[in-house]
Protein backbone atom coordinates (compact mmCIF):
# COMPACT_ATOMS: atom_id res chain seq x y z
CA UNK A 1 0.00 0.00 0.00
CA UNK A 2 2.83 2.37 0.91
CA UNK A 3 4.66 1.57 -2.33
CA UNK A 4 1.51 2.30 -4.35
CA UNK A 5 1.09 5.69 -2.64
CA UNK A 6 4.73 6.56 -3.31
CA UNK A 7 4.31 5.68 -7.00
CA UNK A 8 1.20 7.87 -7.27
CA UNK A 9 3.03 10.75 -5.60
CA UNK A 10 5.95 10.43 -8.02
CA UNK A 11 3.61 10.40 -11.02
CA UNK A 12 1.90 13.53 -9.71
CA UNK A 13 5.21 15.34 -9.26
CA UNK A 14 6.33 14.41 -12.77
CA UNK A 15 3.02 15.62 -14.17
CA UNK A 16 3.27 18.95 -12.36
CA UNK A 17 6.88 19.38 -13.40
CA UNK A 18 5.90 19.15 -17.07
CA UNK A 19 3.35 22.01 -16.88
CA UNK A 20 4.28 25.60 -17.66
CA UNK A 21 3.16 28.38 -15.34
CA UNK A 22 0.90 30.78 -17.21
CA UNK A 23 0.37 34.37 -16.07
CA UNK A 24 -3.01 35.92 -16.92
CA UNK A 25 -3.93 39.57 -16.37
CA UNK A 26 -7.41 41.06 -16.65
CA UNK A 27 -7.58 44.73 -17.62
CA UNK A 28 -9.53 47.36 -19.52
CA UNK A 29 -8.16 48.80 -22.74
CA UNK A 30 -5.95 51.87 -22.56
CA UNK A 31 -6.69 55.05 -24.52
CA UNK A 32 -4.31 53.94 -27.29
CA UNK A 33 -5.81 50.44 -27.47
CA UNK A 34 -9.31 51.92 -27.62
CA UNK A 35 -8.17 54.12 -30.49
CA UNK A 36 -7.29 51.03 -32.57
CA UNK A 37 -10.75 49.49 -31.96
CA UNK A 38 -11.20 46.08 -33.58
CA UNK A 39 -7.48 45.74 -34.30
CA UNK A 40 -7.07 44.73 -30.64
CA UNK A 41 -8.95 41.50 -29.88
CA UNK A 42 -10.25 40.10 -26.60
CA UNK A 43 -6.84 38.66 -25.68
CA UNK A 44 -3.19 39.18 -26.54
CA UNK A 45 0.11 37.69 -25.36
CA UNK A 46 3.07 39.82 -24.28
CA UNK A 47 6.68 38.97 -25.10
CA UNK A 48 7.18 37.41 -21.63
CA UNK A 49 4.27 35.04 -22.20
CA UNK A 50 1.75 36.97 -20.10
CA UNK A 51 -1.76 36.66 -21.50
CA UNK A 52 -3.83 39.85 -21.37
CA UNK A 53 -7.60 39.34 -21.27
CA UNK A 54 -9.65 42.49 -21.83
CA UNK A 55 -12.80 43.12 -19.82
CA UNK A 56 -14.34 45.43 -22.44
CA UNK A 57 -15.20 44.17 -25.92
CA UNK A 58 -13.65 45.52 -29.17
CA UNK A 59 -17.10 46.84 -30.17
CA UNK A 60 -17.41 48.81 -26.94
CA UNK A 61 -13.90 50.16 -27.44
CA UNK A 62 -14.62 51.22 -31.01
CA UNK A 63 -17.78 53.01 -29.93
CA UNK A 64 -15.82 54.77 -27.20
CA UNK A 65 -13.11 55.86 -29.60
CA UNK A 66 -15.71 57.22 -32.04
CA UNK A 67 -16.94 60.05 -29.83
CA UNK A 68 -16.34 59.41 -26.15
CA UNK A 69 -13.57 59.63 -23.59
CA UNK A 70 -13.45 58.09 -20.14
CA UNK A 71 -12.35 60.17 -17.16
CA UNK A 72 -12.42 57.98 -14.08
CA UNK A 73 -15.76 56.20 -14.24
CA UNK A 74 -17.46 58.96 -16.26
CA UNK A 75 -17.89 58.92 -20.03
CA UNK A 76 -17.83 62.24 -21.87
CA UNK A 77 -19.27 62.62 -25.35
CA UNK A 78 -16.81 64.91 -27.11
CA UNK A 79 -18.28 64.66 -30.61
CA UNK A 80 -21.97 64.32 -31.49
CA UNK A 81 -23.28 63.88 -35.04
CA UNK A 82 -27.00 64.43 -35.62
CA UNK A 83 -29.09 62.82 -38.36
CA UNK A 84 -28.94 65.94 -40.50
CA UNK A 85 -25.13 65.84 -40.45
CA UNK A 86 -24.63 68.61 -37.89
CA UNK A 87 -21.57 68.02 -35.69
CA UNK A 88 -21.27 69.40 -32.16
CA UNK A 89 -17.94 69.29 -30.32
CA UNK A 90 -17.61 69.20 -26.54
CA UNK A 91 -14.23 70.19 -25.05
CA UNK A 92 -14.01 70.58 -21.29
CA UNK A 93 -10.49 69.15 -20.87
CA UNK A 94 -7.26 69.71 -22.84
CA UNK A 95 -7.18 66.19 -24.30
CA UNK A 96 -10.70 66.72 -25.64
CA UNK A 97 -9.28 69.46 -27.85
CA UNK A 98 -6.42 67.19 -28.95
CA UNK A 99 -8.82 64.39 -29.93
CA UNK A 100 -11.33 66.63 -31.69
CA UNK A 101 -8.69 68.57 -33.61
CA UNK A 102 -7.02 65.34 -34.69
CA UNK A 103 -10.31 63.89 -35.91
CA UNK A 104 -11.27 67.08 -37.75
CA UNK A 105 -7.90 67.15 -39.52
CA UNK A 106 -8.29 63.50 -40.47
CA UNK A 107 -11.67 64.29 -42.04
CA UNK A 108 -10.54 67.65 -43.48
CA UNK A 109 -13.29 69.39 -41.49
CA UNK A 110 -11.67 72.84 -41.57
CA UNK A 111 -14.92 74.75 -41.17
CA UNK A 112 -15.59 72.82 -37.95
CA UNK A 113 -12.12 73.72 -36.67
CA UNK A 114 -12.80 77.36 -37.51
CA UNK A 115 -16.21 77.48 -35.83
CA UNK A 116 -15.80 75.19 -32.81
CA UNK A 117 -12.12 74.58 -32.03
CA UNK A 118 -10.14 77.83 -32.38
CA UNK A 119 -10.80 80.53 -29.80
CA UNK A 120 -13.24 83.40 -30.28
CA UNK A 121 -10.26 85.76 -30.18
CA UNK A 122 -8.58 84.05 -33.13
CA UNK A 123 -11.80 83.73 -35.12
CA UNK A 124 -12.50 87.41 -34.51
CA UNK A 125 -9.13 88.35 -35.99
CA UNK A 126 -9.89 86.43 -39.19
CA UNK A 127 -13.31 87.97 -39.44
CA UNK A 128 -11.68 91.41 -39.18
CA UNK A 129 -9.68 90.61 -42.33
CA UNK A 130 -12.81 90.63 -44.45
CA UNK A 131 -13.65 88.09 -47.14
CA UNK A 132 -10.11 86.71 -47.27
CA UNK A 133 -9.88 85.99 -43.54
CA UNK A 134 -11.18 82.43 -43.64
CA UNK A 135 -9.00 81.69 -46.67
CA UNK A 136 -5.90 82.64 -44.68
CA UNK A 137 -6.97 80.29 -41.89
CA UNK A 138 -7.74 77.49 -44.34
CA UNK A 139 -4.45 77.86 -46.20
CA UNK A 140 -2.37 77.58 -43.00
CA UNK A 141 -4.14 74.47 -41.77
CA UNK A 142 -3.99 72.76 -45.15
CA UNK A 143 -0.25 73.44 -45.50
CA UNK A 144 0.49 72.26 -41.93
CA UNK A 145 -2.09 69.47 -41.75
CA UNK A 146 0.43 66.62 -41.80
CA UNK A 147 2.75 68.13 -39.17
CA UNK A 148 -0.17 68.95 -36.89
CA UNK A 149 -1.60 65.45 -37.23
CA UNK A 150 1.77 63.93 -36.31
CA UNK A 151 1.96 66.07 -33.17
CA UNK A 152 -1.62 65.33 -32.09
CA UNK A 153 -1.26 61.60 -32.73
CA UNK A 154 1.89 61.55 -30.59
CA UNK A 155 0.12 63.49 -27.85
CA UNK A 156 -2.64 60.89 -27.74
CA UNK A 157 -0.13 58.03 -27.60
CA UNK A 158 2.00 59.92 -25.08
CA UNK A 159 -0.94 60.17 -22.69
CA UNK A 160 -0.64 56.38 -22.30
CA UNK A 161 3.16 56.15 -22.18
CA UNK A 162 3.87 59.29 -20.14
CA UNK A 163 5.34 61.38 -22.99
CA UNK A 164 2.62 64.05 -22.88
CA UNK A 165 2.33 66.75 -20.23
CA UNK A 166 -1.20 68.08 -19.66
CA UNK A 167 -1.83 71.25 -17.62
CA UNK A 168 -5.07 73.01 -16.82
CA UNK A 169 -5.68 76.14 -14.79
CA UNK A 170 -8.33 78.77 -14.28
CA UNK A 171 -9.28 79.82 -17.79
CA UNK A 172 -6.42 78.10 -19.60
CA UNK A 173 -4.92 74.74 -20.55
CA UNK A 174 -1.80 73.37 -22.21
CA UNK A 175 -0.72 70.08 -23.79
CA UNK A 176 3.00 69.57 -24.45
CA UNK A 177 5.15 66.77 -25.76
CA UNK A 178 7.96 66.15 -23.28
CA UNK A 179 11.44 67.23 -24.26
CA UNK A 180 12.78 63.74 -25.05
CA UNK A 181 10.21 63.30 -27.85
CA UNK A 182 9.43 66.91 -28.85
CA UNK A 183 12.60 67.22 -30.94
CA UNK A 184 11.16 64.87 -33.56
CA UNK A 185 8.23 67.20 -34.32
CA UNK A 186 7.83 70.61 -35.92
CA UNK A 187 5.09 71.51 -33.42
CA UNK A 188 5.01 70.28 -29.84
CA UNK A 189 2.67 72.46 -27.75
CA UNK A 190 -0.93 73.65 -27.94
CA UNK A 191 -2.19 76.49 -25.76
CA UNK A 192 -5.87 76.64 -24.80
CA UNK A 193 -8.22 79.26 -23.38
CA UNK A 194 -11.63 79.03 -21.76
CA UNK A 195 -14.52 80.25 -23.91
CA UNK A 196 -17.65 79.92 -21.78
CA UNK A 197 -17.71 76.30 -20.60
CA UNK A 198 -15.46 75.09 -23.41
CA UNK A 199 -11.71 74.99 -23.99
CA UNK A 200 -10.60 76.41 -27.35
CA UNK A 201 -7.35 76.45 -29.30
CA UNK A 202 -5.41 79.68 -28.76
CA UNK A 203 -1.88 78.90 -29.89
CA UNK A 204 0.33 76.22 -31.43
CA UNK A 205 4.05 76.33 -30.74
CA UNK A 206 7.09 74.44 -31.90
CA UNK A 207 10.67 74.06 -30.75
CA UNK A 208 11.34 77.80 -30.95
CA UNK A 209 9.65 81.16 -31.36
CA UNK A 210 10.18 81.01 -35.14
CA UNK A 211 7.85 78.01 -35.25
CA UNK A 212 4.85 80.06 -34.12
CA UNK A 213 2.25 79.84 -36.92
CA UNK A 214 0.93 83.01 -38.52
CA UNK A 215 -2.66 82.03 -37.93
CA UNK A 216 -2.08 82.78 -34.21
CA UNK A 217 -0.14 86.01 -34.73
CA UNK A 218 -2.54 88.02 -32.53
CA UNK A 219 -2.16 85.86 -29.41
CA UNK A 220 -1.13 87.84 -26.31
CA UNK A 221 2.08 86.48 -24.67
Amino acid sequence: MLIRLLLLLCMLLVSLGGCDTKRIEYRRRSVLERHYGKQVGDTRVLSDGTEIRYLDSPIQSQQLAAGEQVIGAQRTQIRTESEDGTVTLNQVLPMHVVSNLHECLRRSEYRLIYEQIISANQRGWYQSQGEGGYEQFLRWFQVNREELAKMLNRMKAGEVFGDTNVEIGRGWGRVTLRRHVAGDFKYSTIELVQDGNQLRLQDIRGRGATQRPQFLRTCPH
